[in-house]
């Protein structure tokens, strides 16, 4: 990463393709739509940045993962230190101790939040005098490019869970008209008392709609008849 940390003699070792895994992270992250998959293409191009392992905190409404550039890990992959990076305050400059290496290990703790989620990162580097003021920018540019992917990842699989909430409200229609149906054919009533028949079986024995009509339909017995069968 030479064109990223001149200053540095990690870079001076040579990694010449270093800039362009991280570029090409960044663009993977613009098109990800794998949750896991974004979490460790973020962690593998940051630690690259930074020139340590990073280790990323993802906290949303319903979750809490942690990942490295492997993946998502449980909290008991990770020491009680690390944890409790992750969990405290981001300071002014970004920099923290990380106290469970022999005296500290001076690091940085970034965090960028979306609409859904928060988004922190901790990379215990170890090195003198740390990361300069580009690695730190090229670092947070990639965790607010996480945390743009987390956002839309997250409203795509809300848009899924909505898209089969509305399959499931439609075939529930369907199901309740033509078990209406059956009951208008054979007590040639209207369509009111066949739907006020179905929704008495439903709440007096407290079984969906959608299910007394599933079995008026598969078995012709009366709703009140088939809610009480397994």
């Amino acid at each position: 990463m030479t064109d990223l940390r001149p200053a540095t003699a990690a870079n001076d070792d040579g990694d010449p393709d270093a800039a362009g895994r991280i570029t090409a992270a960044a663009r993977q992250l613009v098109r990800s739509e794998d949750l896991e998959e974004a979490l460790s293409v973020a962690a593998s191009a940051i630690g690259d940045v930074l020139v340590g392992e990073a280790v990323i905190r993802v906290t949303a409404t319903h979750h809490d993962l942690l990942a490295s550039a492997s993946g998502v890990v449980p909290p008991s992959a990770l020491s009680p230190a690390v944890r409790e990076v992750l969990a405290g305050p981001v300071d002014v400059d970004g920099t923290a101790v990380d106290p469970g290496a022999g005296g500290g290990t001076r690091g940085l703790l970034l965090e960028s939040s979306g609409i859904h989620a928060t988004c922190r990162v901790w990379a215990g580097v170890g090195l003198i005098p740390g990361p300069g003021a580009t690695e730190r920018t090229v670092a947070e540019l990639l965790l607010h490019s996480l945390a743009q992917a987390v956002d839309r990842i997250v409203t795509v699989d809300r848009f899924r869970e909505n898209e089969a909430n509305l399959e499931r409200a439609v075939e529930s229609h369907r199901l309740v008209g033509q078990a209406m149906g059956i009951l208008i054919e054979r007590h040639r009533i209207v369509s009111e008392e066949a739907f006020d028949v179905l929704r008495r079986a439903s709440q007096d024995h407290n079984v969906k709609l959608r299910v007394v009509a599933q079995r008026v339909i598969e078995t012709g017995a009366e709703p009140d008849e088939v809610v009480g069968r397994s």
